[in-house]
């Protein structure tokens, strides 16, 4: 799962133009830097995956949840309007769709919001 989202990412990422070339690698970078926080969050249940393809803070108090969960949704935020653009898409649609994703591929345990806005546990 983790490498199919970092292997489309990053060949999405190459296709940029030379302005953005340089920010995607630093996004991809910090991406990849904050997984294995990310993970440790979604398994202690403090964040979960909403139906528009961003984090979500679940539980409050844990510590450095939600400097993790506004910078991942940050760069979040900026690779779906990139390949937005790319397709002729909308954000909104490429983040839905990436959350369809995401929430296959998480493990059980991770809270998902599903597409009414319903949260469970996978």
């Amino acid at each position: 799962m983790k490498t199919r989202f970092f292997s489309l990412l990053a060949i999405l990422l190459v296709m940029s133009v030379s302005v953005f070339a340089e920010n995607a690698a630093d996004i991809r970078h910090r991406m990849e830097q904050r997984l294995p926080q990310i993970d440790a969050l979604k398994a202690q249940g403090a964040v979960g995956e909403t139906n528009r393809g961003f984090l979500e803070e679940r539980k409050s108090g844990v510590a450095d949840a939600v400097k993790i969960v506004t910078a991942e949704n940050h760069d979040r935020e900026a690779v779906y309007a990139y390949i937005a653009k790319q397709t002729g898409s909308d954000a909104e649609t490429v983040g839905r769709a990436r959350a369809k994703q995401i929430a296959a591929g998480s493990r059980p345990g991770v809270w998902i919001q599903d597409g009414s806005g319903n949260w469970s546990r996978k």
